[in-house]
């Protein structure tokens, strides 16, 4: 049995450990653009409200300095309360992204381990390790690539001593993924990429079912069934802002509304989703009248339960998962085969739209009464899945549901020369249980199959030729071998080298986040780094620098700007009207010279011998 793939642990922790879920918000100033309706406070008022009564929780914003926006304390209903209210001081106004103080700031506690408490963090982010306030930029990459380096090769190593889980959501491809994944991969999290932030609640919620399992009954056509055993429900609801209300309707053929239920009903209600928790409801087919959602679910209290062997947050392309569970009536396997021949399960791999791309049934262990078993796979590409176990009992049903990320065996590199030229890629080992000396791996360059050598016991180089930098070049990349006695052969995800760009990226101060190796205008960056007005710390903030001009560049959104376009509006104007004036002047000039010019024509015609001081008169006439 492969070990990555199977371990006999319930994910369903036992009773009197409690998640402990540190949350961590990155407020750098690229938020603007990667988030512009800050949906990151409903994303995290979601989380508060899911969040199981008796946990622990705490959430920290971080830009240049980490900030602590909401206690770490015990969950209470005073505590989600406060939590809603500070949610709404986030923002995006710092320059830097300083992912190394956060994960230090949210691990205070890391001496003190709480047998009580599995302790998490979620981590937010949309740029780079970027804490370098130099202005040289050799320097700067310098700095921010020793923050990079402590992360990995300090902090990681102590975060996962500890016992903290990270789970990381990356949004915008600016996102340094690859520090993303190891910080999830080696510490048993999730690593999840947005495309958007409209993502930001689905991938919350995601993060929070690695954190607290909770027990579900299946949703289909946003029907579910309500049997004896459970005790209470909660349904959790999405919609769009501008949807219309939803309804709850009781098998009975009741309708529920968030302005009209019993007392039994606890209706929440957020533009984006509701959140309806029902007691002692009746036995039968519940229907929510709504639009429907792939991330709609519908979780329970119940004696009756289906227990699920640990999925990994993590699996690997061209591997299979073996899957066990069992069917637990208040905390025991039941194994009366009279109840068993009446029940069906299966497990299922899902897209992100609910999509189901693999199905498997699953049957019962010999010798193992009560158990069932499947292996699920091999899975073909990477990204984000669910693996969900579905329960038919006939007149009951149960599912567990877990998000994870299906990534390659080996991760790639490519090592470019000071001329920015690619001369090699790296392939470095992620799958623990892979041996070196186990894998082959090839790869197409310029049409021609190159093998690459073994560098390390957990690393590969290959050599690169010279290549046509005027376009980008697509390298693909094959791995065979075998691991603990399986053999596998998979085309890996591409290497993509980008065409040459002479000329440096300039950033601007809307998308400070993710700085890295990328050049910056310095004189906006020290500007800029000072409004950072956000961030509360005992650390002291500089003084905005009035007399920069790039301090504060134009933007008519403002009212300050917008003061100024009238200034400008107002001078325009005035200047077209002195214009129009002197056109005026100038027209009446020409007039009058035409006029008394043939005047004059006349006058020497018919008055030859007219006296000196008359034609004195015409000539001041036409001095006018």
């Amino acid at each position: 049995m492969m070990l990555w793939a199977f371990v006999a642990a319930s994910v369903v922790s036992a009773a009197d450990v409690k998640p402990d879920v540190r949350v961590l918000i990155d407020i750098s100033g690229s938020m603007k653009n990667n988030d512009p309706s800050n949906l990151r406070v409903p994303a995290l008022n979601l989380l508060v409200d899911l969040l199981p009564e008796g946990s622990k929780a705490g959430v920290w914003t971080f830009g240049t300095y980490t900030n602590e926006l909401v206690p770490h304390e015990a969950v209470s209903e005073q505590w989600r309360q406060d939590a809603r209210s500070r949610s709404r001081d986030i923002t995006s106004s710092a320059l830097f992204t300083d992912i190394e103080n956060a994960l230090e700031r949210a691990s205070h506690d890391a001496d003190r381990v709480d047998e009580n408490y599995d302790r998490h963090i979620i981590l937010l982010t949309d740029g780079l390790v970027d804490i370098s306030e130099a202005r040289d930029g050799r320097r700067k990459r310098q700095e921010n690539n020793e923050s990079r380096d402590s992360i990995q090769f300090d902090l990681l190593p102590q975060l996962k001593k500890a016992g903290y889980t990270v789970h990381t959501v990356a949004l915008s491809d600016n996102a340094d993924k690859d520090l993303m994944l190891k910080l999830a991969q080696r510490t048993g999290g999730l690593a999840a990429v947005a495309n958007n932030a409209e993502e930001l609640m689905q991938l919350f919620m995601q993060a929070l079912d690695r954190t607290a399992p909770s027990k579900q009954v299946p949703l289909e056509n946003n029907r579910f069934l309500v049997d004896s055993s459970i005790n209470e429900f909660t349904a959790l609801i999405f919609h769009k802002p501008d949807s219309q209300r939803v309804f709850l309707i009781t098998p009975e053929g009741e309708r529920y509304t968030a302005l009209n239920h019993p007392d039994n009903v606890r209706w929440h209600y957020e533009s984006r989703y509701d959140l309806i928790t029902v007691s002692d409801p009746d036995d039968g087919e519940w229907l929510v009248e709504t639009e429907m959602h792939p991330d709609n679910r519908v979780t329970v209290v119940s004696d009756l339960s289906l227990k699920v062997s640990d999925i990994p947050a993590t699996l690997f392309r061209g591997l299979d998962l073996n899957i066990q569970a069992s069917i637990q009536e208040e905390g025991e396997t039941i194994t009366r085969p009279e109840f068993l021949r009446v029940v069906a399960m299966d497990a299922q791999q899902l897209a992100d739209n609910d999509q189901v791309l693999k199905s498997d049934a699953m049957t019962g262990k010999p010798g193992d009464a009560g158990t069932f078993v499947t292996k699920l796979g091999p899975f073909n590409t990477t990204g984000n899945y669910r693996i969900q176990v579905n329960l038919d009992g006939k007149t009951f049903q149960r599912s567990v549901s877990q998000p994870v990320f299906v990534q390659d065996i080996v991760s790639a590199q490519v090592d470019y020369d000071d001329a920015n030229e690619p001369q090699r890629i790296f392939f470095t080992k992620v799958l623990p249980e892979l041996k070196a000396s186990d894998l082959t791996i090839t790869a197409q360059v310029n049409g021609l199959a190159q093998k690459a050598q073994l560098a390390t016991p957990e690393s590969w180089t290959l050599d690169l030729p010279d290549m046509d930098r005027e376009k980008a070049q697509r390298i693909r990349v094959f791995a065979t071998g075998t691991v603990e006695g399986k053999a596998f052969d998979i085309e890996l995800d591409p290497v993509i080298i980008p065409p040459l760009n002479p000329e440096p990226q300039v950033e601007t101060l809307d998308s400070p986040g993710e700085m890295g190796a990328q050049s910056i205008d310095e004189g906006a960056a020290d500007s800029a780094n000072n409004a950072d007005k956000a961030e509360e710390d005992d650390r002291p903030k500089k003084p905005m620098n009035l007399l920069d001009p790039n301090s504060q560049p134009l933007d008519p959104s403002k009212p300050s700007d917008a003061n100024l376009l009238w200034v400008y509006l107002a001078v325009a104007l005035v200047n077209i009207g002195l214009f129009a004036g002197a056109f005026w002047l100038y027209k009446r000039f020409v007039q009058r010279r035409t006029a008394a010019r043939q005047q004059s024509g006349e006058r020497k015609t018919s008055e030859a011998s007219q006296p000196s001081e008359d034609r004195q008169q015409d000539d001041d006439d036409l001095s006018l």
